[in-house]
């Protein structure tokens, strides 16, 4: 099944990185997702840019973030803030200082953020140069 886009004000970067994840769903290299969809954006309330569908029928909400910063610190804070708008969060580095980011340093960067009590992220998944780098789960 083909990228389904339902937010009519998705920028062409989300629309590229929905199509990469939902690739990588149906080819079974996400794990636990079998497709992604662009959600629709909701009026005065935070959400996800995605969808995330699981083999049991269940959906959780993931939000894409492209820093221009190599501080793994503010990196880490920035995606904490996503709590209870996504349960995943999807990070592209590349762009700006991010593309000095080391794979070892963001490795650790998500496992803390994974361990850090007190909010609602579940996953981070990052990519980079079309690949995903890094994908840890609470």
């Amino acid at each position: 099944m083909s990228y389904i886009n339902n937010n009519p004000r998705a920028t062409p970067d989300e629309i590229r990185v929905g199509e990469f994840l939902n690739n990588k769903a149906q080819a079974g290299e996400l794990t636990g997702v079998i497709r992604v969809e662009g959600t629709a954006e909701r009026l005065n309330i935070r959400s996800g840019d995605y969808r995330f569908f699981h083999p049991d029928a269940t959906q959780t909400s993931a939000d894409l973030m492209q820093p221009q910063t190599r501080r793994t610190r503010s990196l880490a804070q920035n995606i904490i803030e996503k709590d209870g708008q996504a349960e995943i969060v999807v990070v592209e580095i590349g762009i700006g200082d991010s593309a000095l980011l080391e794979v070892d340093k963001v490795q650790r960067m998500a496992q803390g953020v994974i361990n850090t009590p007190g909010h609602s992220i579940d996953r981070i998944i990052i990519i980079k140069d079309s690949q995903i780098i890094v994908d840890v789960l609470r």
